[in-house]
């Protein structure tokens, strides 16, 4: 794909990941009537993938969501490629919870993942997984962009918008996806001496 994900994408990605988080609300309405997810989870227990819920994605699905993951956010010199940091088992367990966000994400999810692995085999004789790099930037150049995209690639196309977001939740939101982008909060200072002089200039507050 002709774009640097790492240094272009990368803000934008995690700017646009903040936006998607949902609201997680206590309870949810089923049949009229007020129905909880569960207890809470204890918080100082280590869960497994699919300790909290069955998860939704077979074999062949998480085989395409850790290779499109890699194809959104691959590695470089700095950082690892997404799947290293788990994005991709982030996903699965995303599309898996119970809440109404996640319900809707999994309704565009999973069919998408379907039609990555038809269309790969209809191109290429095989899964999107085992596609070649090139061959997989090539199909994914087609469902880039929701605007430009063709008539025929409108559901993929909104697939693939929305699993780059929440390839970029799965990211940014790690010790390594942070460190990527060179975020310093929740870290102890011995002094704050203010915002650095370039940043005040920049928002004309030098004066």
């Amino acid at each position: 794909m002709t774009l640097d994900r790492r240094t272009a994408v990368k803000w934008v990605l995690a700017a646009g990941a903040a936006a998607q988080l949902p609201d997680f609300t206590v309870a949810a309405t089923v049949g009229g009537s007020p129905s909880g997810y569960g207890k809470d989870p204890d918080l100082l227990k280590r869960y497994a993938a699919g300790d909290l819920w069955p998860l939704t994605l077979d074999e062949p699905q998480r085989r395409t969501t850790r290779a499109l993951c890699d194809v959104i956010i691959p590695a470089d010199e700095h950082s690892p490629a997404a799947s290293a940091v788990a994005a991709h088992l982030f996903i699965d367990e995303w599309v898996s919870a119970p809440y109404a966000d996640c319900k809707r994400d999994r309704d565009t999810i999973v069919p998408g993942l379907d039609w990555m692995d038809q269309e790969a085999r209809r191109r290429y004789g095989r899964e999107f997984a085992s596609a070649g790099a090139e061959q997989m930037s090539r199909l994914c150049d087609d469902i880039a962009d929701v605007a430009k995209a063709k008539p025929e690639h409108a559901a993929p196309a909104a697939f693939f918008k929305r699993f780059r977001e929440l390839t970029a939740i799965g990211y940014y939101t790690t010790p390594i996806g942070m460190k990527d982008l060179r975020y310093v909060g929740n870290e102890p200072l011995v002094a704050f001496n203010g915002a650095p002089a370039e940043v005040l200039k920049r928002l004309g507050l030098d004066a």
